[in-house]
């Protein structure tokens, strides 16, 4: 259900992180699929543009809508009722929870499976992954903005999304899914995405001796917005390394966790540079499928941490040759 590409996706930390999405062909992963949703959406001319979720019309219920079996915490089957899918966006509650309320702009964790109109095969799936997803709404489709915003931590809710509010009725190489689409989605977290930016604000400095011997400058309060730099001479390296630069007060990151983090990130040579603070877009990072993070287990939440990735074929660019090196500066803003 992504509507653009992550600001900051490049491909060693794709590679490295497996940044969670949701969308394209189940059992794919979660990084690719997300790309490759992203870039059917922008293809297909009948989705709409810019829209503005106060001026659509969104109904609670149809009697064209499937009817949804099985255990909430589960992937759960559809019954077809045989009738043409809703004209407008209908969301209707199947089990009303007791969080806080979400708005357009929260980070959401979510369980959930999409179906095309009529299909009786998944699409889609993060029961099929075996963990929730973490995303912000901001940048999914329309009709999961727009569909969940209002909505609560604990619910239960079968979203129909015409095709304009999602990606559109043109097929795309991409293979993301066209016409109208049926979601169950389970919302079992949100967080604020203003809360995030001072994250970082108490955490007590303790790396600087470690990163000065790898080379590596990082500039900017902690708290605020961070740069960082490779020094001339620096020794590029040759496995993934997680330097923590400051200590933050909060609990340990475990292996389930949802981050929700900034950082900005540089190649070896400082040619090629982005910030999720120059671009306002935090960033989340599911623990359980971040396999080349696992030193982040046991670092405390509030923290700022450098991340080394080696330059290497398994990033490599269309033209065969290996990728650079990446020096990435990530402040763990938050957790869910």
């Amino acid at each position: 259900m992504r509507r653009t590409p992550l600001a900051l996706s490049s491909l060693a930390l794709a590679a490295t992180l497996t940044l969670a999405g949701c969308s394209g062909s189940s059992g794919s992963s979660s990084a690719s699929a997300s790309a490759s949703a992203s870039a059917a959406a922008t293809a297909a001319s009948t989705v709409a543009q810019n829209v503005q979720c106060s001026d659509l019309t969104i109904d609670s219920d149809s009697d064209a809508l499937p009817t949804v079996s099985g255990d909430a915490g589960k992937e759960p089957t559809l019954k077809w009722s045989g009738k043409s899918a809703p004209s407008n966006l209908t969301v209707k509650t199947l089990e009303k929870g007791s969080g806080a309320e979400v708005s357009e702009s929260d980070f959401v964790k979510a369980g959930y499976a999409g179906w095309q109109w009529g299909s009786d095969t998944v699409f889609d799936s993060s029961f099929q992954r075996g963990s929730d997803t973490t995303f912000s709404l901001a940048s999914v489709i329309s009709g999961w903005r727009c569909g969940l915003a209002g909505h609560h931590v604990g619910d239960r809710v079968e979203m129909s999304i015409p095709a304009s509010l999602a990606y559109g009725d043109s097929a795309s190489s991409s293979g993301a899914p066209t016409g109208p689409l049926v979601f169950v989605v389970e919302i079992t977290g949100s967080h604020s995405a203003k809360d995030l930016a001072a994250g970082t604000k108490d955490a007590q400095m303790v790396g600087e001796d470690e990163l000065s011997k790898r080379g590596i400058t990082v500039t900017g309060d902690l708290g605020a917005a961070a740069t960082i730099k490779v020094n001339d001479g620096a020794t590029e390296p040759t496995k993934t390394e997680v330097i923590v630069l400051a200590k933050g007060t909060g609990p340990a990151v475990t292996e389930k966790d949802s981050l929700l983090i900034n950082m900005a990130y540089t190649d070896w040579k400082n040619s090629g540079t982005q910030s999720s603070w120059d671009a306002d877009q935090a960033q989340p990072i599911d623990m359980s499928t971040a396999t080349g993070l696992k030193d982040l287990v046991g670092v405390p939440v509030g923290s700022r941490v450098v991340v080394l990735l080696p330059g290497s074929t398994s990033t490599a660019d269309a033209s065969g040759t290996s990728s650079s090196a990446y020096a990435y500066v990530m402040d763990i803003e938050a957790t869910m």
